[in-house]
């Protein structure tokens, strides 16, 4: 793995524009550097280092916010799956939403383990 390497003020604006979904070219022009060293840089591992480390943090951080509607969304669930004046395909569908989250839930949390047994037995951590 490479070593991590500080970027320039002129390359983190440029992986800045270019995760804000501007193409090179524009990203280049937000820079205020020309295409040819905009294409240049962004072969680099570092710029790329932290492109896809920036692409992270924005991921992380829209899972946080629907993280944050998880409980609104399963009392919205309980309360449509068990309601009379809701259709009965709308229940089904509710409590169907609900059995697959649950599987999917169980499913992880034994991959999670058995990976974690795994790392244990060839001595990795994470």
């Amino acid at each position: 793995m490479a070593e991590n390497v500080a970027l320039s003020a002129s390359q983190a604006k440029l992986v800045e524009a270019l995760l804000a979904g501007a193409n090179l070219t524009v990203a280049a022009t937000t820079a205020g550097i020309a295409y040819r060293t905009a294409n240049r840089w962004w072969k680099l591992e570092c710029v790329q280092q932290a492109y896809k480390a920036g692409q992270k943090a924005l991921f992380d951080q829209a899972l946080t916010g629907l993280m944050l509607k998880v409980d609104q969304a399963i009392e919205t669930l309980g309360r449509h799956m068990t309601a009379e004046e809701t259709p009965a395909s709308s229940q089904i569908r509710a409590a169907q939403i609900v059995l697959e989250q649950a599987i999917s839930i169980h499913k992880m949390s034994d991959l999670e383990a058995r990976l974690g047994e795994l790392e244990t037995q060839f001595g990795i951590k994470r």
